[in-house]
């Protein structure tokens, strides 16, 4: 868990939302922004879990009292009440307020459960406003501190070390699945959480959100390994590609220009850089290149608490890149039936250079066969 100073500053930054919005109460139940205030990473259940802030004084997390203990060690937050199974605990969020009001202005998370919102409803009488949460808390997720970064390096010399030895443990016969299983095991023996592992053979790598199957792996095929893990809670996200044998001369082109199309945008990254025009600096290479129809996706995504969060890096998209934004450089062209290709690093927008974050080699692997 970060420290605690980082996580009350979070907190303050809600709690004068609140105020200058004279909003009566935040509620947020388990999701990437409720662990981003409490430092819980915890999945929503049929029980309530709760995290309540008001204007003024310490956040409360209403809880089934049997995980009071679980939570309170995960979080720095100390005020807990626990609720029995037999008790109410959508009436325990409101006699928490400690106000004479029945008419509230809330304030949601936009992950919260539309059932929960009905009962919280219901039970208040009616709220007078609602609003969301979310788009405060995304702007200040979608900037990385110091010791957010160094959680997401980490996990970045996991991944490396576990596809490194995916790659090196890759045989003729070995299936999909195996190797993803080779992958998974690397990440919790190095103290990580595995959260995906796309292991791709031949003609599978032509599909860009394929996972892994019981293809077996031959002669000759393309071997795309698109993998992430988390660190403290914070996600890294990496792909590499190999080769079963000599590559086809037609392989080794594709390779080229994707390789090419990525140095390109990073290099060309930098604060103040739109969105848009930093997937366009490497769509153009494809298409120059012949194969702009192949590149079917955005050209990256932001990172951090979620594999998949602010910035997107896509056409039309005119919000500019900013100092500590984290995000993906992914291109790729994939052709149907026949192998795909995709390099994937992540960088760390800083204000004179640009970062990368995933370590591994980016030269197309050649694997025994």
């Amino acid at each position: 868990m970060l420290d605690e100073s980082l996580y009350r500053r979070r907190v303050e930054y809600v709690q004068r939302y609140l105020r200058d919005e004279d909003v009566d109460f935040a509620l947020l139940t388990p999701s990437p922004n409720f662990q981003y205030l409490t430092g819980i990473e915890t999945e929503m259940r049929e029980r309530l879990v709760a995290l309540i802030i008001q204007q003024e004084g310490e956040p409360k997390i209403i809880s089934p009292s049997f995980e009071v203990n679980n939570h309170s060690n995960l979080s720095w937050i100390k005020d807990f009440a626990g609720w029995e199974e037999d008790e109410d605990p959508y009436k325990m969020v409101f006699d928490c307020l400690h106000s004479k009001s029945q008419e509230y202005h809330a304030t949601f998370d936009n992950s919260l459960p539309m059932g929960i919102f009905w009962t919280l409803e219901r039970v208040s009488g009616g709220f007078t406003k609602t609003t969301s949460l979310s788009p405060l808390i995304n702007k200040m997720r979608i900037k990385k501190t110091d010791a957010e970064l160094e959680l997401m390096k980490k996990a970045g010399h996991i991944i490396e070390d576990a596809v490194t030895k995916a790659f090196n443990s890759a045989h003729l016969g070995i299936t999909e699945i195996e190797l993803k299983q080779i992958i998974d095991n690397e990440i919790i023996h190095a103290g990580a959480t595995p959260t995906f592992a796309a292991v791709q053979f031949g003609e599978n790598s032509a599909i860009p959100h394929y996972g892994a199957g019981n293809r077996k792996l031959v002669k000759q095929d393309i071997v795309l390994m698109d993998c992430g893990c988390a660190f403290g809670g914070y996600n890294t996200d990496m792909t590499r590609v190999g080769v079963v044998g000599e590559p086809t001369e037609d392989q080794e082109k594709v390779y080229s220009i994707v390789l090419a199309a990525e140095e390109a945008a990073i290099k060309k990254l930098e604060p103040g850089i739109q969105c848009g025009s930093a997937d366009g600096i490497a769509r153009r290479i494809i298409e120059d290149a012949g194969y702009g129809q192949y590149f079917t996706h955005r050209l990256g995504h932001g990172i951090g608490l979620e594999v998949h969060e602010p910035p997107y890096l896509v056409r039309g998209n005119s919000n500019p890149l900013e100092v500590g934004m984290t995000h993906s450089v992914e291109p790729g062209i994939y052709l149907e039936g026949l192998f795909g290709i995709r390099i994937e690093d992540l960088v760390c927008i800083k204000e004179d250079v640009v970062e990368v974050i995933t370590y591994m080699p980016k030269d197309l692997i050649l694997i025994e066969g």
